[in-house]
């Protein structure tokens, strides 16, 4: 086996463009109204995650303490579908090592990204600037495994799971397992090759319905 190159560069960029979205690093006097709009205030969207719900000013206390931590980039993810460039969820790239090459993908998607082209997008931009612009080693997604719309995103999107580790977070009152999944750069070629063939327009419908579902890619593809 030939040893990696370490470390990896740090995840410097400020934007992140795609076809129907954009990655945009967060900076909070600019995203933080459309932030809320689209996630901030509705309580069901914090259910499964360790924080919130909010109100308007824990969500800005929240937003602003996480864009500060090192180990971590929060990007706003811009709806460019419609005629107005929309925020519409928030993707953090968070647990970054560069001294290992690794790092680990989590989300916060509003209704305009649930089930949308945009959302399954957003983390392929993310996931292909980790591993062709950065050349990460290692991308993890992590979730409570009773999460089930999690667990099926993971494996959509290729991720591999590797185990669940047991009672590992005490979060809102309860204990919490943690199933871990992963894509390494080995696994990558294929998964990019799975998520383009996806988001080529020509799988698309005129009323913008999918033709093959990625799911289905990923079974068949090589």
């Amino acid at each position: 086996m030939t040893a990696p190159t370490l470390p990896r560069p740090p995840l410097a960029a400020s934007r992140l463009s795609g076809r129907s979205v954009d990655l945009e690093r967060i900076e909070a006097a600019r995203h933080g109204d459309g932030l809320w709009q689209a996630i901030g205030r509705d309580p069901a969207l914090w259910a499964g995650t360790p924080v919130g719900p909010f109100d308007r000013s824990g969500f800005d206390a929240w937003l602003a303490e996480r864009t500060r931590r090192p180990d971590q980039v929060l990007f706003a993810v811009i709806d460019k579908s419609g005629q107005t460039h929309e925020v519409v969820g928030v993707l953090i790239v968070l647990s970054i090592l560069p001294a290992m090459g690794t790092a680990e993908l989590g989300l916060v998607y509003g209704p305009r990204l649930q089930r949308r082209v945009g959302g399954t997008e957003a983390v392929f931009l993310a996931l292909r600037h980790l591993f062709e612009a950065l050349g990460y080693r290692r991308v993890e997604w992590r979730c409570n495994p009773e999460n089930a719309a999690s667990m099926a995103a993971a494996r959509r999107y290729g991720f591999t799971l590797e185990g669940v580790l047991r009672q590992h977070r005490w979060i809102k009152g309860a204990n919490c397992d943690t199933a871990v999944h992963a894509i390494l750069d080995r696994d990558w070629l294929p998964i990019a090759r799975r998520f383009a063939d996806w988001l080529d327009p020509g799988n698309f419908d005129a009323d913008g319905r999918q033709r093959r579902p990625l799911g289905t890619l990923a079974e068949t593809r090589p």
